[in-house]
């Protein structure tokens, strides 16, 4: 299937992006710094539920919120990106076969079983230890608990201190069942993150009027912290400390001005090397992240989340929550999308009745 039906709403011409004026490099400035800041600190409000008092039901319920959250990204933003990208670069190719590739689907489909096989393979490579016996000691402490749970106890729990699930065979050996099993694939959530927000910034930082900018840095801040809130709670869910959090989070939050840094200081290389080389580098990166992106929301959160039943109504709730915020967002990313396309289209028609007014 060739997805022509995405369309770009943030083409500008070579003219505006060579010229930049002072006023759209301070609003540069001050847009970077505030997309950093801003979706930092509400990466960390959900380090607040830790200290509630029924804070293992807060936190699966904000995960169920966080796993919408990017549901919604991966259909309503990161996807169709994608095809607009690999789309604009198909359109400078000559060839009938690299036209209608389905390259944007075979990427994201490489990037979801790339993740998946290297999953299986760390998850099997840490089950392929022994099981180390235990202690007359510590089998007499956990035949009681059993003793006790089995009369109706239902509070004794055969966990140990770090929170990891015990089972017995029959031989006395004990395996212990990680429960943050789902932590293992928190920094390529970040990575997919980062590319992605790194593309974001890169896009809107080679626009050179401030107006136009600000309009644009705007709809993808308020997306950025949706999924800033999210990632918090997601880092929470896999068992992070504060300084892996923060670092995790930074590394997140920087890449949107990062791009915009990186537009603004190589602007003249930017053109030099191309649009349509640009589109393809930008298309297969992208391409594989989303792949890695789809994994992580279906099989680590959403999936996790609803194999527990309990408040499953409430979690599926929070969920279309989630996803419904994310559509308000790319709604309104997309409604400033077609004002920035609009200016630049009325510039254009200006410029050129300028031209036929006054002949140079």
């Amino acid at each position: 299937m060739n997805p022509d039906y995405y369309v770009d709403n943030n083409s500008t011409g070579d003219g505006d992006m060579a010229s930049e004026s002072r006023d759209s490099i301070g609003a540069k400035c001050g847009g970077m710094v505030v997309m950093f800041v801003l979706p930092f600190l509400i990466g960390l409000a959900p380090l607040k539920a830790r200290k509630l008092k029924n804070a293992a039901r807060i936190t699966s319920i904000a995960s169920c919120f966080g796993g919408g959250v990017f549901f919604g990204t991966c259909f309503m933003h990161l996807i169709p990106e994608v095809a607009i990208e690999i789309n604009k670069w198909k359109e400078t190719s000559d060839s009938l076969f690299l036209r209608t590739l389905p390259l944007a689907e075979m990427l994201e489909c490489l990037g979801f079983v790339i993740i998946m096989f290297v999953e299986t393979i760390v998850h099997s490579m840490s089950h392929g230890h022994g099981h180390a016996p235990l202690t007359q000691e510590e089998l007499e402490g956990r035949a009681g608990k059993v003793a006790m749970k089995a009369n109706g106890d239902n509070k004794s729990l055969s966990s140990t201190d770090g929170g990891e699930v015990e089972q017995m065979n029959p031989n006395g050996a004990a395996h212990a069942h990680q429960p943050q099993k789902k932590s293992k694939t928190v920094g390529v959530l970040i990575f997919a993150l980062a590319v992605h927000s790194f593309f974001e910034g890169l896009a809107i930082g080679v626009e050179a009027k401030a107006g136009v900018f600000l309009q644009l840095a705007g709809a993808i801040l308020i997306h950025k912290c949706v999924v800033a809130f999210a990632v918090g709670t997601r880092l929470i869910d896999a068992g992070q400390t504060l300084k892996q959090m923060l670092v995790s989070l930074f590394v997140f939050c920087i890449c949107t001005p990062l791009g915009i840094g990186v537009a603004m200081g190589i602007l003249d290389l930017l053109m030099s090397t191309g649009a349509s080389t640009m589109n393809l580098v930008s298309g297969l990166i992208q391409g594989l992240s989303t792949g890695f992106f789809l994994y992580i929301t279906f099989a680590e959160m959403i999936f996790e989340e609803m194999r527990n039943e309990v408040d499953l109504l409430l979690k599926v709730l929070f969920m279309a929550v989630g996803c419904i915020l994310i559509g308000a967002s790319t709604i309104w990313h997309n409604y400033a999308d077609g004002i920035a396309m609009m200016l630049a289209e009325q510039a254009k028609e200006l410029e050129q009745v300028y031209k036929a007014l006054i002949p140079s």
